[in-house]
């Protein structure tokens, strides 16, 4: 195989996908990796903002994660003949530990929400793709957990209601 279309259509007929539901599975990725790159750096930016050192820690670690799951969208890309987004610089504004902390609750539940869509219909169609899937949502779950615990011990007057 001479080229990375060879690949492409190797790998497309490998998992019983057609070209339009393999293009769509591409893009699916492509902004499944856009999302991570933007949570990793906005963490690993408000990491750097926190009051508290076990907080800067926290977010560090979840940057980290988050860093780990767009490398595995980068993985997948590339096998299925994609090419990687560009994906704009985050741009943190002047604001205090606790806003920082509600601005990253804020901004994980719509992309759960809509990942938890595409898992499932994904699952007959491109299973491990799913399953990858699957993965990250998991750690978003727990990541938004550990945010919202944050959030509630910077400011105990904070309510966070569900």
């Amino acid at each position: 195989m001479d080229s990375q279309k060879s690949w492409s259509d190797w790998w497309r007929q490998f998992l019983g996908l057609s070209h339009n539901s393999h293009q769509e599975v591409v893009k699916i990725l492509q902004d499944r990796y856009a999302d991570e790159i933007r949570h990793a750096r906005r963490y690993a930016q408000h990491a750097g903002k926190m009051q508290y050192p076990q907080f800067r820690e926290r977010l560090l670690a979840i940057a980290a994660d988050e860093a780990r799951h767009a490398e595995w969208l980068a993985n997948k890309i590339t096998l299925f003949g994609g090419k990687l987004p560009h994906v704009l610089e985050v741009h943190a504004t002047d604001k205090n530990s606790w806003q920082y902390l509600l601005d990253d609750v804020d901004e994980e539940l719509p992309g759960l929400d809509e990942m938890f869509e595409t898992m499932q219909s994904l699952r007959d169609e491109s299973p491990d793709v799913a399953r990858m899937l699957e993965r990250i949502y998991e750690d978003g779950v727990k990541h938004r957990a550990e945010i919202r615990e944050m959030l509630m011990r910077s400011d105990p007057q904070a309510r966070m209601t569900e």
